[in-house]
């Protein structure tokens, strides 16, 4: 079974909130047809509607069913715990849907290569739009 292994430098911090040191991490990521049913089933909601929610809720609970692909007995904690080293080590909760996840819908089938690259290359067109209007609207 294939996997977007995906890897990321994890901060460690000292008591003063300071960096200590990084360890790599590596995650292994695949969403299966049985975990997508349990979490269609769980949401009441289809996966490819999920793929549009950008709620913190839903990304960390894609991430849980992505992780079951590898490792079965994993808790909404934990998962809600490799999003904040994921936040920790940089990514936005945009970075982690587009960057993570949608990868790793890809590699399990659900989204093709060429949907992947038009979502975001139609995001950075809103964002190039929305850029435009904000400096329209200052300049007023």
């Amino acid at each position: 079974m294939k996997f977007y292994e995906f890897e990321f430098e994890n901060p460690i911090f000292n008591e003063d909130g300071e960096i200590e040191r990084t360890e790599k991490e590596k995650l292994e990521l695949r969403m299966t047809t049985t975990n997508a049913k349990v979490l269609e089933s769980k949401t009441g909601r289809s996966i490819f509607d999920l793929v549009q929610d950008m709620s913190i809720t839903n990304i960390s609970k894609m991430l849980m069913y992505l992780i079951k692909g590898k490792k079965d007995n994993i808790s909404e904690k934990e998962a809600d715990t490799v999003t904040d080293k994921l936040v920790n080590a940089g990514y936005t909760f945009e970075k982690i849907m587009m960057e993570v996840i949608f990868e790793a819908l890809v590699v399990s089938g659900f989204l093709s290569k060429e949907q992947l690259e038009e979502t975001k290359t139609l995001k950075e067109e809103v964002k190039e739009s929305n850029k435009k209007k904000v400096m329209e609207d200052l300049q007023k």
